[in-house]
């Protein structure tokens, strides 16, 4: 769960963060509500994305990215 929250989008396009926060998550065998797995993936957003992300209508990560 540490990785998880650590990973940051960093020079990441949208899709290969979500793609790397995904296989991560399988790795360690981590199954979270979908509410708790946007949350995690915002708080490794890019604060520039983050920022106008927060702002739109959604309810899983597939609509969000």
């Amino acid at each position: 769960m540490d990785q998880l929250q650590r990973l940051k989008q960093g020079s990441f396009s949208l899709e290969e963060y979500r793609q790397s926060m995904e296989l991560l998550m399988m790795r360690v065998g981590i199954r979270k509500e979908k509410r708790t797995t946007v949350s995690i993936f915002q708080s490794g957003l890019n604060l520039e994305i983050r920022d106008n992300v927060e702002l739109l209508p959604y309810r899983d990560l597939n609509e969000l990215v």
